[in-house]
This record gives C-alpha cells, sequence and structure tokens, in this order.
C-alpha cells in the first residue's frame, strides 16, 4: 500500500489489517518506493494513491506490470479527473477509488482485483462514459454507443478489463481483442483481427465456440484456449448479443490456469491429510472423499460420492448442524465433535470430527476432518486408572506419613517424660542431698568442693530441662507453630547472640502432623545455621501458598557450595530437610554460594491426614511440666 499522507497510510493499513483474508505486506511513501516495495514483496494487489511524490503513477503502474506481472494495481486518489482515469485505466490498471470512498468498497476492490475483477464507482465510470452518450442522448441501446465504430474511450475501457474480451462482428470474424486476450493468446492485435473464435480454441471445442456468436446470452462455459504456440490452457468461455444497426456478438474469456492449479494444490492438501477428510454440501450429501476416508471407513470414494454422510456418521445431529450453516446471514465459524464412526463391516469406533465451512461460488460446503479416537481414548482410560491410582498411592502416603510422625512424637514425648518422671527427679534429689552434706561440712576446701559438685548438677537440669523442650515444644502441643518456632530462635539468640525475625503469615491451622514435620524441618535448617552459618541474623517466614505451607530460612552468614558440602560424608542435615518435605508431598529448595549467606525454602501441604492419630498430647504419659 503506498501513500504519501501518513494519516491515510496508518488508517488504510489498520483496514487492511482488520480483514481476516488480507495481509499487508509492505507500505510505500512515493512512487520509486512503491515499485522497489512491489519486487521485493512481490504482492498480489498493490493499492496506490496517484499523486505522490518521486515518480508518476501511470509509469509505476507499468513498472509494476512488468516487473511483478501477478500483481494487481488498484488506484486511489483524491481526484477523480476523467482523463486521469483513463490515463490509469490504460496502463492496467485493475480499479479507481476516490478517496472517501467507504472501507467496505476499498476492502472489496482489494479483493475484487485479487479475483482479476475490476472496480470503479458507478459516478466514475459515468463520467468517463459521457462522450459516448453525447453521440445520441435519444436511445441508450449498445448500437447509439457503438455505431458502426467503436469510440476510443470505449475500447480503453474495454482494453483494460479484468479478463479477456472479443467483439465479433456479423461475418463471425474479431473486430476488437483487448490487451487482456492478446496477452492470454500470444497474438497481437494485427494478428487477431478477422479471426474467428473457432481459431482461439482447439478442434475438438470448434463447436462449441460458435454457439457462443450470435445468442443474447450464454452460460459460462468451460473449454480450452489454444495459444498462438500450439499450446492449450483451461479457460471459461462466455458471449452475449451487442444490439446494434449490425448485429455484432461479445465473446468474455477468463483463464483458469491458476484456478486450476489452487484445486491441484487443495487436492493434494486433502489427500496428503493424515486423517479423513469430507467435503459435503448443506444437504448433508458427500461431494468429495481422500484416500484415507477410504481406509478409515472400508469404502471406495466412487462409492461415497452423492451418499448421505448419515451412511459414516448415523443418528447423530451432525446435519443439523449443516442446515444451521446454511440458513445463517453471520459468517460461520468451524468447531468440533465427538460422535460415533461406523464402518462398512458395520463396526463402530469413537471419532472426532472437526467441522469447517468453505465458502464457494456454488455455494455453502463443508470439510469435515474425522479422526479415529480409539487409541486415545484407550490411552485416556489408562490414564484416568494411573491418576486413581496414583491418588491410592498418595493417601497411603499420607497416612503413613501420619503414622509415621505420630510414632516419632509419641517417642520423644515418652523419652521427654522418661527423663522427666525419673533422671530429672533422681539428679534433683541428689542435689537436695548434697545441699544438706554442704551445711555439715566446715572445712573451706571441702565446702568449694561440694559447691562445685551442686553447680555441676544444676548444669545437668539445665540442659535435661532443654532436651525435654526440644523433644517436646510446650507451643508445638498447644498447637502454636509460630510460638514454638520462636521460642526455638529465642534460644539460639541466647545461645549464640544471632539475632531474628519471625514472620508469620499462615492463616491456615495445619494438622498436628503436619506441623510437627514443619517444626521438625524448620529447627534442622535452624541448628545448621547455629553450628555452621557464623550468622548475625536470620529471618523466619511463614506463608501460606497452594493450600500449603511455605517456609522460608534465610541467614547473613558465610554460605557454601552447595555440591560441595553434600557430597562430603557426615552431613546428612540437609538431606533430611530435603528427604522430610519430599515424603510429606512437598518440595525443597536450598540456595547458597560462599559468603552470601544461606536460602532455604520448603513447601508442604496442609491437607489433613486419611487417618489422623492421637497426638503427642494424648499419650498416656501425660503432660511433663519440667
Amino acid at each position: 500500500m503506498a501513500d504519501d499522507d501518513p494519516a491515510v497510510r496508518e488508517a488504510l493499513a489498520d483496514l487492511i489489517d482488520s480483514h481476516p483474508d488480507l495481509e499487508l505486506v509492505g507500505l510505500a511513501i512515493n512512487h520509486e518506493q512503491a515499485v522497489r516495495a512491489a519486487v521485493d514483496h512481490r504482492p498480489r494487489v498493490v493499492i496506490m494513491d496517484v499523486h505522490m511524490p518521486r515518480g508518476d503513477a501511470p509509469s509505476s503502474v507499468r513498472a509494476i506490470r512488468d516487473q511483478v506481472p501477478g500483481a494487481r494495481v488498484v488506484a486511489l486518489s483524491a481526484h477523480g479527473e476523467r482523463e486521469t482515469v483513463l490515463n490509469m485505466l490504460a496502463v492496467g490498471a485493475s480499479g479507481y477509488l476516490v478517496k472517501g470512498t467507504p472501507a467496505e468498497e476499498i476492502l472489496e476492490a482489494i479483493i475484487r482485483a485479487a479475483r482479476d475483477q475490476f472496480s470503479m464507482s458507478v459516478e466514475l465510470l459515468a463520467d468517463c462514459a459521457e462522450p459516448l452518450r453525447r453521440a445520441e442522448r435519444a436511445s441508450w441501446r449498445f448500437e447509439d454507443l457503438v455505431g458502426n465504430r467503436l469510440e476510443d474511450s470505449f475500447l480503453e475501457l474495454l482494453g483494460h478489463a479484468p479478463c479477456g474480451v472479443l467483439i465479433v462482428g456479423p461475418r463471425g470474424r474479431i473486430e476488437y481483442a483487448n490487451a487482456h486476450t492478446r496477452h492470454m493468446f500470444g497474438y497481437s492485435s494485427a494478428e487477431l483481427r478477422d479471426k474467428r473464435l473457432r481459431d482461439l480454441v482447439p478442434e475438438r471445442y470448434r463447436t462449441a465456440s460458435e454457439q457462443l456468436i450470435g445468442r443474447v446470452f450464454t452460460a459460462p462455459s468451460v473449454m480450452s484456449g489454444r495459444r498462438r504456440d500450439g499450446t492449450e490452457f483451461p479457460a471459461q468461455f462466455s458471449g452475449g448479443h451487442l444490439q446494434g444497426r449490425q448485429p455484432r456478438g461479445v465473446v468474455f474469456i477468463a483463464d483458469l490456469s491458476q484456478l486450476r492449479a489452487a484445486e491441484s494444490r487443495f487436492r493434494q492438501l486433502i489427500e496428503s491429510s493424515p486423517d479423513a477428510m469430507l467435503i459435503v454440501d448443506t444437504s448433508g450429501r458427500i461431494q468429495a472423499a481422500n484416500n484415507r476416508t477410504e481406509a478409515l471407513f472400508g469404502y471406495d470414494r466412487d462409492h461415497l460420492i452423492g451418499r448421505a454422510v448419515e451412511a459414516l456418521l448415523p443418528d447423530q445431529p451432525l446435519t443439523v448442524s449443516l442446515r444451521e450453516w446454511d440458513d445463517s446471514l453471520e459468517e460461520p465459524v468451524g468447531h468440533s465433535m465427538e460422535l460415533v464412526g461406523r464402518r462398512s463391516d458395520a463396526k463402530q469406533f469413537p471419532a472426532d470430527v472437526s467441522i469447517s465451512p468453505l465458502r464457494t461460488e456454488e455455494g455453502l460446503l463443508t470439510v469435515l476432518t474425522i479422526r479415529d479416537i480409539t487409541e486415545v481414548q484407550r490411552a485416556q482410560f489408562v490414564l484416568e486408572r494411573s491418576l486413581e491410582l496414583l491418588e491410592v498411592t498418595d493417601r497411603d502416603r499420607q497416612a503413613l506419613l501420619s503414622h509415621l510422625v505420630h510414632a516419632q512424637e509419641a517417642e520423644r514425648g515418652r523419652i521427654a517424660a522418661d527423663i522427666h518422671d525419673d533422671t530429672i527427679q533422681v539428679i534433683t534429689a541428689a542435689s537436695l542431698r548434697l545441699q544438706q552434706l554442704r551445711r555439715r561440712l566446715r572445712d573451706p576446701d571441702e565446702q568449694r568442693v561440694m559447691d562445685k559438685l551442686d553447680e555441676t548438677l544444676k548444669l545437668s537440669l539445665s540442659r535435661l530441662r532443654q532436651l525435654i523442650f526440644d523433644l517436646r515444644p510446650s507451643s508445638l502441643e498447644h498447637g502454636c507453630l509460630a510460638g514454638a518456632l520462636r521460642g526455638l530462635l529465642e534460644q539460639i539468640r541466647t545461645e549464640t547472640g544471632i539475632t531474628y525475625r519471625l514472620e508469620d503469615r499462615l492463616t491456615a491451622h495445619p494438622p498436628a502432623e503436619t506441623m510437627a514435620l514443619i517444626y521438625r524441618t524448620a529447627q534442622e535448617a535452624l541448628v545448621n545455621v547455629r553450628k555452621h552459618a557464623h550468622a548475625k541474623t536470620v529471618h523466619v517466614q511463614l506463608l501460606g501458598l497452594d493450600d500449603g505451607c511455605l517456609v522460608r530460612i534465610v541467614d547473613d552468614g558465610d554460605g557454601y557450595n552447595p555440591l560441595e558440602v553434600e557430597s562430603r560424608p557426615g552431613h546428612l542435615g540437609l538431606s533430611l530437610i530435603q528427604e522430610r518435605a519430599q515424603i510429606a508431598g512437598g518440595w525443597c529448595r536450598i540456595e547458597s554460594e560462599p559468603g552470601s549467606g544461606t536460602t532455604v525454602e520448603f513447601w508442604v501441604p496442609l491437607g489433613a491426614p486419611p487417618d489422623a492419630s492421637p497426638g503427642p498430647a494424648d499419650s498416656p504419659e501425660g503432660d511433663p511440666q519440667p
């Protein structure tokens, strides 16, 4: 598309892009660019402003027609002077539009040009034919426009019609042939003059060609044309009678070579399809079928032509859909259906049927693409069974996890209870006895020894109480995950001076077993921070994500190379973190590099275990208090 006005150029570009059947391949702002763009992109249609810099429109049209023979030029101008219009048509323009023409007519002119059809407004055509009307206004018959000789302006219009035009005189000899006819057959005007129409067709069509002359109108007939070099080409001929004092005939000729080539490519496309393809009319009758249809249904295609599509897809609402398309005023849209196909041996199979509209000159047809989906449905059934098995396995895994966590926490509770009820009690009693013994001693050296012994016992009691907390945090027993983690972080701060920030944004309340697993996994990560990170701060986040809990632990410590450290023997902490998360149906991600700290993230689902067992708080040992 070429226009030197930016606003018009952009508006036309948007208009062309908005049409689903048109593609804008190039823009130009002057005649020189227009010719170069046409040569580079080789479009089917060029829409060109007549008045642009760097050249003139007739020269540009000639250059485009010479260098890109398949391109058609539609002229667009703010002016409609008769001389300008005739000059553009004389050099081969396929249409002439005045700026201000409705958008729909511009798009239609482009499409018509692609079909080798001419476009011009009635007003312009009437103005161009004005010299012809001056001959005699009393009669509008063609003989009054033509008379005994054809006027030059009318010949110029015929000369650039999008098809071949012949005017045959009373003796059946050619009096006029337009440029399209001369190019089509390879003759000059002088060579065609006084030839007969039968000289332009093979001998087998001579009788049919003579029947085109002398009738008021003859319907289009497909025959072959014969060029000057003897080669033949498919063509459509139609004729009519020109009224006048001397009877003349007019013959219109359209070269069907490109159409036949397009039909051949379409047939090759259908035949190469891996699926069965049918072309069906609106009454449901099969018009064409490919090889794959024969293989799929077991019928010979000649046996299928003309039969109702219900023979292949019986007792189903397919024909109703086709009739709805035929009655619709809107552009039909394709869709898919799952139907049942029936082969020639009466065996049935599931079929996926894609239904696509196909507009033709004969009316609306439908392309059916049919695929046997027996294997697809079998694979879908296997997949569904596999998913069911996976769900059962997942439930079993959840149940196992629940029992495993419950067993671990019960054992921790039992150990904590044993320490509280036995070891701590014995050490407490020993400390009391020791204090009584100290009061009886008078020797200062013996008292100092006794004081150190008492301090040792108190330290043992403190460590045992911490061990009880580690085994069974009281906050965790009361259902507070954040409280249990805060207690752990406070203990680390007291022991190492590492400051912490705990961010609890978890709104859901995890089941007891899941809460215990989250706490133990986070505890393992924080123990690594305390022992190995040399960190100053640690940031712990509890987040709700995808029906689960995401825990993120970030420290500003030394960091490490994960591949190097995890391959060393004895470093099981990080592996345990990942294994715990995976057992719970979640995931774990650890990122670290030397000097940049470490980030540990793990996510576990919060769904309640399928077989919830009593938690540690319900154990027979009761709830020990250190």
